[in-house]
């Protein structure tokens, strides 16, 4: 494998890869597949037609990715979609696949649909699957039989947190397993040249405006200290509750809600900010599962304060500050600490920096062919 963000490693030029995943969709995230095909994978990617993707509906673009094959669904819950089956069935009696890749949860009707498909048409093939979810859940039926099934005929997972491999393990995944952490463009997440905040800290947030997000710890964060301003990108169902909870707590002149934004305009957002404010709470059977905008944040030379829950305190390590969940006072005073700690900020956007390295489409290529050719070699 190659030292991250050094360039491609060699490695088996020609195996042939279909890989499933629904959030392909994003032109964007699509860069994994751009490199793997660079490193001499023959890789053809199925993506969702259309998506919801944080609160808007996004269709599917070419952008000149040629191996992507856009295929409608029917749902739009990420665990309870399914593909339309004629193109997966055309593309799966190919006949000509090494290894199929299913970047969907293990319990989920995608991989059921898929399995069915490939038992009558390309039933010798191995198969990975992946997963993100670090709660250990008992499905009902008929999810906990998908899940049993795909795990126990898998080759191999692949999970972006550590907790998310656990669980798979004690599930049944005999197959290889690998943690594989979501990637960053670091060409264009790149950071500004900029000086440290003055007599005032501009904070971000950028996320579904949800109950497990906590923006509503972080507006009586910013509450707490008069000299913190706060910019709000996202939409969701608790947006008119949150713009009152602002005016209710007399901070409605230093808050923005800003709405929805594009995944491609955030490149400009990040660099306006002087803080990432990352203020995930604890909620019921919802945990944080890595927390990719830590890392697009801090490839934009933006230092982060995150709750320390989840996934979050593995992706920002100690490259940033954590504080306790749902926990407001201590948020505010963590926040304060880049106007009152001379030194601190510059430390920790270098410390961000570093950090993110591991994160590069790049590294992320390498592991996933890595992981390809062990799984093939070894069937």
């Amino acid at each position: 494998m190659a030292t991250p963000g050094t360039g491609p490693a060699p490695g088996r030029a020609g195996l042939r890869v279909l890989r499933i995943s629904h959030s392909a969709v994003v032109t964007a995230w699509r860069q994994r597949e751009r490199l793997l095909r660079a490193e001499g994978v023959d890789l053809t990617l199925v993506s969702a037609a259309r998506w919801d993707e944080g609160g808007a509906l996004v269709a599917f673009t070419p952008d000149g990715d040629e191996f992507a094959v856009p295929v409608r669904t029917l749902g739009h819950h990420p665990n309870l979609f399914l593909f339309d089956p004629r193109p997966l069935w055309r593309l799966l009696g190919d006949g000509r696949w090494d290894l199929i890749d299913l970047h969907e949860e293990p319990f989920g009707l995608a991989v059921a649909e898929i399995l069915v498909l490939r038992a009558l048409r390309a039933r010798r093939t191995p198969f990975l699957v992946s997963s993100a979810q670090n709660l250990d859940k008992r499905y009902p039926p008929p999810f906990r039989w998908f899940e049993r099934w795909s795990l126990r005929t898998a080759a191999g997972a692949y999970t972006c947190n550590v907790e998310a491999g656990q669980i798979l393990r004690r599930k049944g995944l005999a197959g290889e397993l690998e943690l594989l952490p979501l990637g960053v463009d670091t060409e264009r997440f790149r950071p500004a040249d900029r000086p440290p905040p003055g007599a005032r800290l501009r904070v971000g947030f950028v996320g579904r405006l949800l109950p497990v997000k906590g923006v509503d710890v972080l507006l009586r964060a910013v509450a707490h200290d008069d000299r913190i301003d706060l910019d709000v990108y996202g939409g969701g169902p608790d947006d008119t509750a949150l713009q009152s909870l602002a005016t209710e707590l007399g901070v409605a002149s230093r808050v923005a809600f800003h709405g929805h934004i594009d995944e491609a305009a955030l490149v400009e957002v990040f660099p306006t900010f002087d803080v990432l404010a990352v203020p995930s709470v604890l909620v019921p059977n919802v945990l944080e599962q890595f927390g990719r905008v830590v890392v697009e944040g801090q490839a934009s030379g933006v230092p982060v304060v995150a709750s320390d829950c989840g996934a979050l305190p593995d992706v920002v390590g100690g490259s940033g500050l954590l504080v306790p969940p749902g926990d407001a006072a201590a948020l505010s005073a963590a926040l304060g600490r880049f106007l009152d700690e001379p030194g601190l900020w510059a430390r920790l956007r270098e410390a961000g920096l570093a950090n993110v390295v591991r994160y590069s489409w790049a590294s992320v290529a390498d592991q996933q062919r890595a992981l390809y050719e062990r799984v093939v070699d070894g069937v």
